[in-house]
């Protein structure tokens, strides 16, 4: 069995040094990096329970997430793990579709060292207790938790980018199968889009800009209103992953072509770009590198101790065109 005195005998650094890592107290860079790649090649495992009584540490993290039933949430998921796998930090998620299902206090009973949270409003003042006391690292949603780091996309820029790149086809009856306004994502994906729009002289009718629940249904209803509009919009934006799929359904549904009849940029569906024909045009957010960011961020605030000023982490989008926008 793998021990401290191997991963000694492979880094030449103290077993203390080794010991303090393993307990989730702070050394120096160059030192941890060198101790995860002999515990990597050595499969070292350490005693997580053990480790955990020695340093009052549980050695957990806490995901929370609203639902647990999409792509983006379980890439996350996924990320986070492996990121934080090589400290020795394993991970509880917990989802919260409602209040009453109390999932951030529930972290907080099971004594995480820290969250990693998709702040539902009904969390946020569980969130806010909790991160009097752990750090606590926001995703996705934007939310008043003082003390709280963040690691967000950019969603005015991808509605902008959505936007241009329609405007740039030519295209200048446009709308929006949008999400709920209270929730900052979708919020800041209408209004960039809307802003874009309107610099270029592209002004949106209140009819054409919908909002509601993040659901395929939603989805599938919201773009049923907007082809049924007296003056058919040629290009439509849909705000994230469930809506997108319910436009699709809704375009299949209405007999219109994708990409003849009418054009799409969907958001982060990029599972579904590659089934339909034509491929979908998309924004796509870096799930993979938002999820490293925020185990990273957590990570620091454990290792190294609180620092002075909470950090916002803004990530880009990316535009990956298929065949769903025709120009005009």
């Amino acid at each position: 069995m793998t021990s401290y005195k191997d991963i000694r005998a492979e880094t030449g650094l103290a077993l203390s040094t080794i010991s303090k890592h393993f307990n989730g107290l702070p050394i120096r860079p160059e030192n941890r990096a060198a101790i995860e790649a002999a515990a990597a090649r050595l499969d070292y495992r350490p005693n997580v329970l053990a480790s955990g009584l020695r340093s009052q540490r549980s050695r957990t993290v806490g995901v929370l997430l609203p639902v647990l039933d999409n792509g983006f949430h379980l890439a996350l998921i996924a990320g986070v793990e492996a990121a934080l796998r090589p400290a020795g930090l394993s991970v509880i998620v917990s989802s919260s579709p409602d209040a009453a299902v109390g999932a951030a206090e529930l972290l907080r009973t099971r004594q995480v060292d820290g969250i990693i949270a998709v702040a539902s409003p009904h969390d946020l003042e569980a969130l806010r207790r909790a991160a009097q006391e752990i750090p606590v690292v926001l995703i996705d949603w934007e939310a008043d938790v003082p003390g709280s780091d963040g690691v967000y996309l950019d969603n005015r820029e991808a509605g902008r980018i959505a936007a241009r790149h329609l405007l740039d086809h030519g295209h200048r009856a446009l709308a929006v199968v949008g999400g709920d306004r209270s929730i900052s994502t979708t919020n800041d994906r209408t209004e960039g889009f809307l802003v874009e729009a309107a610099g270029a002289g592209a002004e949106l009718a209140p009819e054409l800009v919908t909002s509601g629940p993040l659901t395929i249904e939603q989805g599938r209803r919201a773009m049923g209103e907007i082809l049924l509009q007296r003056r058919r919009p040629t290009a439509v934006f849909s705000s994230n992953y469930e809506l997108t799929l319910g436009a699709v359904i809704a375009m299949n549904d209405s007999g219109l072509r994708i990409g003849e009849d009418i054009s799409l940029v969907g958001f982060d569906a990029t599972d579904l770009a590659r089934a339909t024909q034509p491929t979908l045009t998309l924004i796509e957010q870096p799930e993979h590198e938002i999820a490293a960011q925020a185990a990273a961020r957590i990570r620091a605030r454990l290792e190294g101790g609180p620092s002075s000023r909470p950090e916002r982490v803004v990530l880009a989008p990316r535009l990956v065109t298929g065949g769903s926008v025709r120009r005009r």
